[in-house]
């Protein structure tokens, strides 16, 4: 649940804090000696078909490897006024210490409030892992969200994310396979 901000000194605070964080790029982080590779993602389903260019522009786009243009339609995978439940099969079991999502906000800054994340091994018995909050960034520019797992061993990855403003915007999601 989004806070509403009592100051705009507070929110300028929390704006630049998140834009340092989600524009990041590299997985080297300074003070964290885990090793990083990305894992490849053998399958993902949703259980709601994007809403926009469906046929053309569906979930198999999230694990391309391409990132789409900024700015209205590229290859966004988009959900207009939809929350998704997308599920990640890895094909084994990998020990996940990052999940990179790029997204672009369109109508608010905040677009994207929440991302809860469930882990499953049979892709049945899912377990709630965390949820992460407060995602905000320029309008009109894809950015990264980086969700920190720090050592999950899972095959399946749900990934439920929820808006405020017009919907989401997807361009890849990437899992980051620790390798030490």
């Amino acid at each position: 649940m989004m806070t509403k901000f009592s100051s705009p000194f507070l929110f300028f605070l929390c704006f630049c804090a998140s834009v340092l964080f989600l524009n990041s790029q590299s997985r080297d982080r300074s003070g964290d000696s885990r090793k990083f590779r990305l894992a490849p993602i053998v399958e993902v389903k949703s259980n709601k078909n994007p809403t926009m260019d469906a046929g053309r522009l569906n979930v198999s786009l999230l694990m391309d490897g391409q990132l789409p243009k900024d700015g209205w339609r590229s290859t966004w995978t988009a959900w207009f006024k939809v929350d998704p439940v997308l599920t990640f099969d890895l094909g084994s079991d990998k020990r996940i210490g990052v999940i990179r999502i790029y997204f672009q906000p369109t109508d608010r800054a905040d677009e994207l409030v929440e991302v809860k994340v469930e882990v499953s091994r049979d892709g049945n018995n899912f377990v709630l892992f965390n949820e992460y909050e407060e995602f905000v960034t320029e309008k009109g520019k894809g950015a990264w969200a980086e969700l920190d797992l720090r050592a999950v061993n899972a095959r399946y990855f749900r990934i439920s994310p929820k808006f405020q403003g017009w919907g989401h915007l997807w361009g890849e999601v990437e899992f980051w396979e620790i390798t030490n």
